[in-house]
């Protein structure tokens, strides 16, 4: 697999495996975690921290596979360390648990602060599924093209508020209903809420393709030089 960069990437994967990995690692992996240590009369302050570090452990072996963390896996790996070790400082399930929905808030913070960089989330998030040609392609189509400038930086923002809508609403579910039961809830809210950010992202992706002859995600972005 061969990123952007020249480095590994997503774009040789079979497309199930690219979508069904980060789910296993990040939602059902942690889950399977905790609920059976559980059963095996674990804490809950325990089961939490050890099921917490699963997402945090797989990019840590990725990038040490790859030799190269991406900027995003960088500080998603910080941020799950700091939330390690912030666990083992309070002994809290419930601080757990909305440090976990916190996580949500720093990822949406970092993707609208992407905004103020050179490349907004969603450009680098396309980069990340295309061989080098492809992704010089994109380079150059972002340079001359308003259009697909503006539509990169639309859907940037709507990724970035929804994970701040995450993060509020996995904190009332941490603080209100019992912690036996949040795991499971906030995961299957996270994964409702991305449902239906992708579904925005596909058609507003297709109708601005329409509108404007441009790809916003495919390899070959621009069709012909318009303005936005």
């Amino acid at each position: 697999m061969a990123s952007p960069n020249g480095q590994t990437g997503t774009q040789d994967m079979p497309a199930w495996r690219t979508i069904a990995t980060p789910i296993l690692f990040a939602v059902a992996l942690p889950l399977v975690v905790f609920y059976v240590l559980r059963s095996q009369g674990v804490s809950q302050w325990l089961a939490l921290t050890l099921s917490g570090a699963v997402p945090a452990v797989r990019m840590a072996v990725e990038g040490a596979t790859r030799r190269r963390v991406n900027s995003f896996e960088a500080f998603m790996i910080g941020m799950l360390a700091v939330r390690i070790v912030t666990s083992l400082l309070t002994g809290s399930p419930r601080v757990i648990l909305v440090k976990d929905a916190g996580l949500a808030a720093a990822a949406g913070l970092w993707i609208l602060g992407s905004l103020l960089v050179a490349k907004p989330f969603a450009f680098q998030a396309g980069q990340y599924w295309h061989g080098p040609t492809a992704a010089r392609t994109r380079e150059a189509a972002w340079s001359i093209s308003p259009a697909l400038r503006s539509g990169l930086t639309r859907l940037t923002v709507l990724w970035g508020c929804a994970q701040l809508l995450d993060c509020g609403a996995g904190v009332l579910v941490a603080l209100l209903l019992p912690v036996e039961a949040v795991p499971a809830l906030n995961r299957a809210k996270g994964l409702a809420l991305l449902c239906a950010v992708v579904l925005i992202t596909v058609s507003y992706s297709r109708r601005y393709g329409r509108r404007h002859a441009l790809s916003l995600f495919g390899p070959a972005p621009l069709i012909t030089r318009r303005k936005g």
